[in-house]
């Protein structure tokens, strides 16, 4: 059961209530006891009960599949991994700032590599962030520029593409240029409305979608963190069967509830980590709350506050259920990579 607290303030007379869940009675724990350095980017795969996320400074793609946890070990940062439809075992991933497959079988720990496609060859020291696949699978991912020891990015270096169907790894398209770090993004369940993250302008920016052509138009701003005085800048996200967005805030410990319509801040799940990356739901019946977070950057004279930094975490009590992460569509794949 979440708890409900309400704040009252008098403007020229009329009283104005803001009311937001905090989320007292969801359970939180620990599905591990790995420590990730960057954890990112969770999906959960559906058909095969498994979740993928992950660490992007350790170079690992993470597999939590029946309370075991497998890691592929790859040569560069890791941005995120997404299942490829009609395949078991083919996943997209960003890999410094080339598209790669990774061919990795639930069964074995043996898995190879196979780069597609790099961009920003021009922006040294860019990688790949976050991505997603819309209702129809296209693939939709964005890269940042370097971050240095002390958080820094430099502004406007980074690129939200789409993989065109058409053209596949001949060239990525570039939608929105000059972000800085890409990040979260969310579709609503017909695929007619599109929300996409910038952290450093801690917003949530809406577009309308064409889920025919997946093309992108009237941006406007959903949500801002300065709105409600969050602290923090939003990270990556996920949305519910309500078609509300849960949104992780980095450097803000905690994940906001999102109306997906009005904007309205619904609540706040605080979380024992202050560097909260991402989530997802998942679990057979998708009402559990899959959370990532990062220790870099964490003194440790923090662990007593943030006792969960580094952690994966499941969420569970929240009463709600998510929608099922999407699959990459296989078009732009060899046939004769299908498995049968």
């Amino acid at each position: 059961m979440s708890v409900i607290k309400c704040n009252v303030a008098f403007l020229s007379m009329v009283a104005a209530v803001s009311c937001a869940a905090n989320y007292g009675g969801a359970s939180i724990k620990a599905v591990t006891d790995d420590v990730m350095v960057a954890g990112e980017g969770p999906f959960w795969d559906s058909e095969n009960n498994a979740l993928y996320f992950v660490d992007i400074v350790k170079h690992r793609v993470y597999r939590y599949r029946r309370n075991r946890l497998d890691h592929a070990q790859l040569d560069g940062d890791v941005g995120f991994v997404i299942p490829v439809t009609g395949y078991r075992d083919l996943f997209v991933i960003g890999l410094n700032t080339t598209l790669a497959s990774l061919r990795w079988e639930l069964n074995k720990k043996t898995y190879q590599v196979t780069g597609l496609t790099t961009v920003d060859k021009d922006k040294p020291g860019n990688r790949w962030n976050d991505a997603k696949a819309d209702v129809n699978g296209n693939l939709w991912a964005g890269t940042m520029g370097f971050m240095d020891a002390a958080g820094n990015v430099p502004t406007g270096r980074g690129t939200l593409y789409k993989l065109n169907s058409t053209r596949c790894f001949e060239q990525l398209e570039p939608v929105i240029p000059a972000v800085t770090v890409s990040n979260g993004l969310a579709w609503n369940n017909n695929g007619t409305r599109m929300y996409y993250i910038d952290s450093p302008t801690k917003r949530i920016a809406l577009f309308d979608y064409d889920p025919v052509t997946a093309s992108i138009s009237n941006h406007r701003t959903l949500y801002d963190f300065e709105t409600d005085g969050l602290p923090g800048v939003p990270d990556g996200m996920t949305i519910d069967a309500n078609g509300d967005l849960w949104i992780a805030s980095y450097n803000g410990g905690q994940v906001i509830h999102v109306n997906g319509m009005s904007g309205k801040l619904l609540g706040k799940l605080k979380i024992a980590a202050e560097k909260v990356s991402s989530v997802t739901f998942g679990g057979p019946r998708l009402d559990k709350l899959y959370v990532t977070t990062i220790s870099l950057g964490v003194a440790r004279e923090k662990y007593k506050d943030y006792p969960m930094t580094g952690k994966l975490l499941e969420v569970s009590g929240l009463g709600v259920k998510g929608t099922l992460n999407r699959r990459v569509q296989a078009k732009c794949f060899r046939p004769s990579l299908r498995i049968e």
